[in-house]
């Protein structure tokens, strides 16, 4: 296993583009970290989502409740609390459907706050209702709606929702099947049963700008609905002042336009992640030199089920989304044709797809085309050029994102951690500590933009192994991360700052949440606080390390083990830059500007040289990547050459001895005579001869045959064969007691 993971580092780190990255520089294993926990009913499956968010609680929708929840220790605010189950008839009927107990079962999956009034839908058994409640009065409803179209039929299905502008924005399935997907907005929807719309999506995520909702999701791709099935992943625009077209398409959107995402490490031959699983809000920051601002969005992108376990991180600018809704439309001949680019004098103007002050009254023929041309031919293209962060692994993929935006470092750079979660549990924290150089502009290639340099820095196992992270959520008033699975929300600590022991560790963390208090000799949490005196921490996130650090007093023995987390109950057990098991199911790679490991002969405080990856032993010794890996290939080597000698000392010790190569046979065929001393002549009857696949040994402790052994072979010296190598293995001067091994060929 060893070599295989000394292949694995070599292969990556050879690879253009690609180098391996140190790990984690902390794990945390199940269990390990004290963290808040809330299972709500216990009796059948909840199928958590988080509805709503502010400040200080969550709502979090489940088996016939609306729970009411506290940032701070999840704790329940019982007086809040909505019930609303499914009546009899309801759930008789569905299991007449053939559907489980728990399905039917009334599982709140939409919410939205208005006017002082609430509104929630479930999907009460299989046969979706809303109900508007008065905030005042949780537990009386005002009024009860059909909540086909806003909310999905099976708990389990991918649909997202998003209030903004005063409306309610779905993206779901409307039918008991879940074949009939549409994004709506009453009364406006996509058209029923088209696969240029809609081609059986799955919903992960949904953001609003001041005049456009976006809908992410992935799909069939359309293009390849005639050769083979392809999994895309999509953004899809409508206009927020869309009233629907003229009739008879008064219900029907008017702006609704599609686009692929492209997530990929880019090259010659580009590899993609096709299917998006999870995507953040809208995030505005400053990246680049230029202190540019731009909105972002973060996204997860795996590879198909099928293939290598593989995943990502990809960011996307709102105004590159923007630009590809501007270009050209993709458009096919006929039905059997492929989809090309569409000559610019085939669109209709103004442009398909654009607010306009009243949709009632576009043409028919712009209504028309857009129904028929919903697709983009230009790809919404990563926000850096490429991933921020990539995993392949054989145990799990990305599910889900969080992000912290714009951390402050001690040196006044921002940047934006993030937080991914995995389908087995576990929460990986990470940063692009290079998102404060280059620059971006629209017209440079992708190869000239930001680079990118992600520093892992923690890799913490919040849920059981194998159960799925659906949800996270940033609880910036609490500094509390919320994660969510099917059956369980537990709150954990933005970072493990206080369980660092040493301030090269520390600062090695690479983490704008943590710095090294010089004056207390601890790390500590420094996220987006203001110190009076910043000079006594010490923190590095563009190099991960400072001689400051060399030249303070070390810790004594005793009090390494006397700083504890405040955020817990207990001291965490943390594993600072241990590998674990899971290093020998997969790489953990990042896209870097760089294709070499250089030795950084620069200055600390230049951040634009590329670091090397460091493994910190216990006594404090630095190892860089390319010694380490120096080492190994040459462990390798020498195992190879050592073992390649001994294998050729056993095959001269036990080769057989009576054959050379102008033997007229291709196999060597050994026997003991038990009939004559003497060797059997070549011209006996063939007949009478013992069979040559058998090899027989004699073991023999007797001197007289051994010596008898060698005047047969002086004897057989006349014969056509040249057996005269065949005496160089025997021993002239054997001793009596002594065992020997003699072989025997007669052909």
């Amino acid at each position: 296993m060893a070599v295989a993971r000394a292949v694995l580092v070599l292969l990556a780190s050879t690879a253009q583009a690609w180098m391996p990255d140190g790990n984690a520089r902390i794990h945390v294993k199940y269990g390990d970290d004290t963290t808040e926990q809330f299972v709500g009913n216990t009796t059948g499956p909840n199928h958590f989502r988080i509805l709503d968010k502010d400040d200080f609680s969550i709502l979090v929708g489940g088996r016939s409740t609306v729970y009411n929840l506290s940032l701070y220790d999840l704790s329940e605010n019982v007086e809040q609390r909505l019930e609303w189950q499914s009546t009899d008839a309801h759930r008789e009927l569905c299991q007449l459907k053939g559907k489980s107990a728990d399905d039917c079962q009334n599982y709140l999956r939409v919410a939205s706050r208005s006017h002082g009034r609430l509104m929630v839908c479930g999907t009460n058994a299989f046969k979706p209702m809303c109900r508007r409640y008065n905030r005042h009065m949780p537990n009386h409803h005002l009024e009860e709606f059909d909540g086909t179209g806003r909310c999905p039929y099976n708990p389990q299905h991918n649909s997202t929702a998003i209030f903004t502008d005063g409306h309610l924005y779905t993206a779901t399935a409307a039918d008991f099947s879940g074949s009939e997907p549409l994004i709506y907005r009453e009364p406006v929807r996509t058209e029923h049963s088209d696969l240029r719309l809609l081609n059986d999506p799955s919903f992960v995520g949904a953001v609003a700008s001041t005049s456009h909702v976006y809908f992410f999701y992935r799909e069939t791709a359309v293009e390849y609905m005639n050769c083979g099935k392809a999994v895309y992943s999509r953004v899809a625009r409508v206009c927020l002042n869309d009233k629907g077209g003229p009739h008879p398409f008064n219900d029907r959107w008017t702006s609704f336009l599609k686009a692929r995402l492209n997530c990929s490490i880019p090259g010659e031959y580009p590899f993609y992640f096709d299917e998006i699983q999870a995507t953040t809000e809208i995030i505005n920051g400053i990246y680049g030199s230029g202190s540019s601002r731009n909105d972002i969005v973060y996204a997860v992108f795996t590879t198909p089920q099928n293939a290598i376990g593989g995943s990502a991180v990809c960011a996307f600018a709102m105004r590159d989304i923007l630009d590809a809704f501007e270009g050209p439309f993709k458009g096919q001949k006929n039905m059997n044709s492929n989809w090309l680019v569409l000559p610019k004098e085939k669109v209709p103007q103004p442009q398909p797809g654009s607010c306009v002050e009243d949709s009632r009254t576009l043409s028919d023929s712009a209504i028309n085309f857009i129904k028929t041309h919903p697709l983009m031919d230009r790809a919404v293209p990563s926000f850096l050029a490429r991933p921020i962060l990539l995993r392949v692994s054989l145990q799990y993929r990305f599910s889900a994102i969080a992000i912290h935006p714009q951390v402050q470092s001690m040196n006044g750079n921002k940047y934006d951690v993030m937080y991914v979660g995995t389908d087995d549990g576990r929460v990986i924290k990470a940063v692009n500590v290079a998102s404060n150089e280059g620059v971006f502009e629209t017209n440079m290639d992708e190869y000239s933009k930001n680079p990118v340099r992600t520093a892992v820095i923690s890799e913490v196992q919040v849920l059981p192994p194998g159960v799925p992270i659906k949800q996270m959520h940033v609880a910036l008033t609490t500094e509390k991360l919320i994660v969510a699975s099917g059956d369980m929300i537990k709150a954990v600590t933005l970072s493990h700052c206080t369980n660092i022991q040493s301030c090269r560790e520390c600062v090695a963390l690479q983490d704008p949440h943590c710095a090294w208090d010089s004056k207390q000799q601890q790390c500590s949490w420094v996220g987006n606080r203001q110190f009076p005196n910043p000079e006594r921490f010490l923190q590095n996130i563009e190099n991960g390390k400072t001689e400051i650090c060399n030249k303070l007093p070390a810790l004594l023995p005793g009090d390494r083990h006397t700083n504890r987390n405040p955020a817990t109950k207990k001291p965490s057990q943390i594993e600072v830059n241990q590998p674990t098991n899971d290093f020998q199911n997969e790489i953990l790679i990042e896209v870097v500007e760089t294709n070499v490991l250089t030795e950084d002969k620069s200055s600390t405080n230049n951040k634009h040289e590329t670091d090397h990856l460091t493994v910190e032993a216990a006594d404090g010794n630095i190892y860089s990547a390319q010694a380490l890996l120096t080492a190994v290939v040459a462990s390798c080597l020498i195992t190879l050459m050592v073992g390649f000698v001994i294998g050729y000392l056993f095959s001269r010790r036990f080769r057989h001895p009576f054959f050379t190569d102008t033997s007229p046979f291709n196999e060597q065929h050994n026997h003991l005579n038990r009939l004559s001393p003497l060797e059997t002549p070549l011209n006996v009857n063939s007949g009478y001869m013992p069979p040559r696949s058998k090899n027989v040994n004699m073991v023999a402790n007797v001197c007289p045959l051994a010596k008898q052994d060698n005047l047969h072979l002086e004897l057989g010296k006349e014969r056509t064969l040249d057996l005269r190598n065949s005496t160089e293995s025997l021993d002239k001067d054997l001793k009596c007691g002594t065992l020997q091994k003699v072989k025997k060929t007669y052909i």
